[in-house]
């Protein structure tokens, strides 16, 4: 039995993801494994819902099972956050494809994967570091040299690119589906498909006739319990650690380069996280690794928590029928340890990665929980289950 895999957050799930995935099996006619983001994204943010929430309307709409991306690999940038997503299906044993969800479907990227895996490229990009310049223009300028392309200025085809340099290293091979309509950071929702981005910001408007409009039923009945994280509180967190921290303590807790802990001290004395991260972003440090920063911060963790090379598990968050006979495939094809149910010691005999890494999920659970206005209780990680739909 072979299956689909699809990289997502569900940020939350809309009109969007739904377009995707049934496009997706339309055109395999496989079942879906998503590997989605847990409590904190890619772009340096905590989850609008928690994973087990996103998990659950994954599946009630059409994903037929549902595994984590750690923590260690969902607050990376795109090069590891793709890796990571692409070895947990890698370690499936039964993910043969991978769906890429793209702006610019005329692309080739698995041609522009290749260039980049190149020793000219590497060279070229090393060159232009040394003349000075930022990496996103060097690799930029570079790309442009070797592939005649311009930079990819769409997170999902910057995306979709990470995704085709690590897919070199497997049997996976990608498709690749057009967004429709809304590009990822529209902040307007103007139809019944929109970004995750418009929908979270008309939600914290109280925009009601828009979101419904652009999620799915059970979607809206999730959000309508208003369960989303406090930015006040996170900014508040983020502050005290930084207050705390001398800047070599923060270089220690989080991934940073150049000095950037200086500049990140400097915005202890801020009054909102959106100053901080104005304060600390330009052309060299964007705002995103901003807020990623940011994000490590508060799980006091070791820097080498976040400098993970691979998964160590499968965790499962949700299946249905099709993805229970995945599931019990997977106990003859995988090639990691898969989690359905943490046990009183979880980490017992297993890696120091193995260990790390799921302590990492553990915390940046609790850090959510403590976020959202009606907050689980602290180790709800041990108390859930994964989410079974039964048609």
């Amino acid at each position: 039995m072979k299956a689909i895999g699809i990289v997502a957050e569900y940020n939350p799930f809309h009109n969007g993801h739904l377009h995707h995935l049934q496009e997706t099996k339309n055109l395999t006619s496989l079942p879906v494994i998503a590997v989605m983001s847990g409590s904190f994204m890619q772009r340096g943010e905590p989850a609008f819902l928690d994973k087990w929430q996103r998990a659950r309307l994954a599946v009630e709409n059409g994903v037929d099972l549902v595994l984590e991306l750690p923590t260690a690999f969902s607050l990376r940038s795109a090069e590891f956050f793709a890796r990571g997503a692409v070895n947990i299906m890698e370690a499936t044993g039964c993910i043969t494809q991978l769906s890429c969800g793209v702006e610019s479907k005329d692309i080739d990227f698995p041609q522009l994967a290749a260039v980049t895996a190149s020793d000219s490229f590497t060279a070229l990009l090393q060159s232009n570091l040394n003349a000075g310049f930022p990496y996103a223009a060097a690799y930029e300028g570079a790309l442009q040299k070797l592939a005649g392309t311009s930079r990819l200025n769409t997170p999902n085809d910057i995306l979709a690119l990470e995704y085709c340099k690590a897919l070199r290293l497997t049997n996976i091979t990608p498709i690749f589906v057009e967004r429709m309509h809304a590009n990822y950071n529209d902040e307007t929702i103007t139809g019944s498909i929109a970004s995750a981005t418009a929908i979270r910001k008309a939600y914290l408007e109280n925009n009601q006739d828009a979101i419904q409009r652009s999620v799915p039923k059970n979607t809206w009945q999730a959000l309508a319990k208003k369960q989303c994280p406090d930015e006040s509180l996170l900014w508040n967190l983020i502050a005290y650690n930084l207050r705390l921290l001398a800047p070599s303590q923060i270089a220690e807790r989080c991934q940073c380069t150049e000095g950037l802990e200086n500049l990140l001290k400097q915005a202890a004395n801020c009054h909102t996280l959106s100053e901080a991260i104005a304060l600390c972003s330009n052309k060299r440090y964007p705002a995103t690794r901003i807020r990623r920063l940011f994000m490590q911060l508060l799980f006091q963790k070791e820097r080498r928590y976040f400098e993970q090379e691979a998964p160590a598990y499968i965790r499962v968050l949700a299946f249905n029928d099709v993805g229970r006979q995945l599931l019990k495939q997977m106990k003859n094809t995988a090639s990691l340890p898969i989690i359905t149910k943490l046990g009183k010691h979880p980490a017992s005999k297993q890696s120091s990665a193995f260990a790390e890494q799921l302590e990492l999920d553990l915390a940046a659970s609790d850090v959510l929980a403590l976020l959202q206005k009606e907050a689980a209780p602290t180790g709800a990680d041990f108390l859930n289950s994964p989410y079974y739909h039964k048609k």
